[in-house]
């Protein structure tokens, strides 16, 4: 249980996350902003509702969804999507980051929610790049192999 909570905690630390889905055996990938909700073991995505990247997206379909935090933690979950028009929903989780995106606000037709569930994740948490960069010399200097962190793989859904 401690290593699920630590994915989600990861997951809930970083604002942006690199959606990937894959239609017709070619692989499509976009940043977009998420919002995590652990007790729903969700992360909802707001976007555009006639994109070109929604079409890639049906319901029932796998994304994998990777998060970083640009310096030592990585993390890949393996999910089921659906897409949702549900305005009640996007009022929930609109944001000022949807704000500024939409500023006509929630009731606009060109939004939508990507639902993600996650299944099962693996996550890369090692130390800062400076701890790294020690560890590095230090097993370089003593023939060792160094401790860069840890690496778990994890079941999401209960």
């Amino acid at each position: 249980m401690e290593n699920t909570q630590r994915a989600w905690d990861m997951m809930s630390s970083v604002s942006t996350c690199m959606v990937v889905s894959e239609r017709d055996g070619q692989m499509h990938s976009r940043p977009l902003s998420s919002i995590v909700e652990q007790d729903e073991e969700t992360v909802y995505f707001i976007s555009i509702a006639k994109s070109p990247q929604i079409g890639h997206i049906k319901a029932g379909s796998s994304l994998m969804l990777n998060f970083s935090n640009g310096s030592n933690q990585f993390l890949a979950a393996h999910s089921v999507a659906e897409i949702s028009d549900d305005r009640a929903l996007i009022k929930r989780l609109w944001n000022p980051g949807a704000q500024a995106f939409w500023p006509e606000g929630p009731e606009t037709a060109n939004v939508t929610v990507i639902i993600a569930k996650p299944t099962h994740a693996e996550y890369w948490d090692g130390p800062s790049q400076l701890v790294s960069a020690a560890k590095m010399a230090f097993a370089l200097a003593t023939g060792t192999t160094p401790n860069l962190g840890d690496n778990q793989t994890v079941v999401l859904k209960s």
